[in-house]
């Protein structure tokens, strides 16, 4: 399953920020607490927390409506990053987004629009409240991914992968010791570039962009296809 796809009615992506000092970092499990022992939720109300390491952390489960925003819930993801004040002790509102954390929610946003195409909309708590969250322009800064997500490859979800402990690039490895295997093999090499090709680009561009999966699956259509041709032939020089 596609950790990404909301599996509910969205239009939009809403960023939010958690007011936390500049340099402090907070947990999930720390901003959970807030949400639920502070405020009587049942649940933390974001969907994802970004961490100064630039982590992407699942909160609440997307397929739930979130608590994010009073009347704005329904229909909405929940996005939020660690910070948005300055370490002045008064609060000041901030941009305090590390490096790490501009890549990673680019990169979560992304993600979900490619997961759920029908979402029109990125926003920020502050363009329905009368507060600063997330402390910058997130409809401006994050509108041309609007416009470019259709020219993107499609997001294929590793999640379960990584969180198993078994890594990502493992799968490179068991496509290669199953050349013997050819049906099986064809058709995982089949499956990734129709994945990465479902967006309109070509399959020898596709497979460009999975590198290193790309090389590999060449690799093993081309010994794929030559298993099949000496079957074949051994079939016919033996009358089989």
């Amino acid at each position: 399953m596609n950790r990404y796809h909301a599996g509910r009615q969205v239009n939009e992506i809403i960023v939010h920020c958690a007011a936390t000092p500049e340099g402090r970092d907070v947990d999930v499990a720390t901003i959970r607490r807030w949400h639920v022992e502070g405020n009587g939720w049942r649940d933390i109300g974001y969907h994802f927390v970004v961490t100064l390491d630039g982590v992407v952390h699942a909160a609440r489960p997307i397929n739930q409506t979130g608590a994010h925003v009073r009347g704005r819930n329904r229909g909405t993801i929940g996005v939020c990053y660690v910070g948005g004040v300055a370490n002045d002790g008064r609060l000041t509102p901030k941009d305090t987004r590390t490096p790490a954390q501009k890549a990673a929610l680019e990169q979560l946003l992304r993600d979900l629009l490619r997961a759920n195409p029908e979402i029109s909309r990125i926003s920020g708590h502050r363009d329905y409240a009368a507060k600063a969250c997330p402390s910058f322009d997130a409809a401006a800064e994050y509108r041309p991914l609007l416009d470019r997500r259709t020219a993107e490859p499609r997001f294929t979800d590793h999640s379960q992968a990584e969180e198993s402990g078994t890594p990502a690039h493992q799968s490179t490895t068991t496509i290669a010791a199953g050349v013997s295997g050819t049906a099986a093999t064809v058709s995982t090499v089949a499956y990734a570039a129709r994945e990465a090709t479902e967006g309109g680009r070509s399959l020898m561009e596709a497979l460009g962009d999975m590198w290193p999966l790309g090389v590999a699956a060449l690799v093993i259509v081309g010994a794929a296809i030559w298993i099949i041709k000496e079957r074949r032939r051994h079939a016919r020089e033996n009358g089989i």
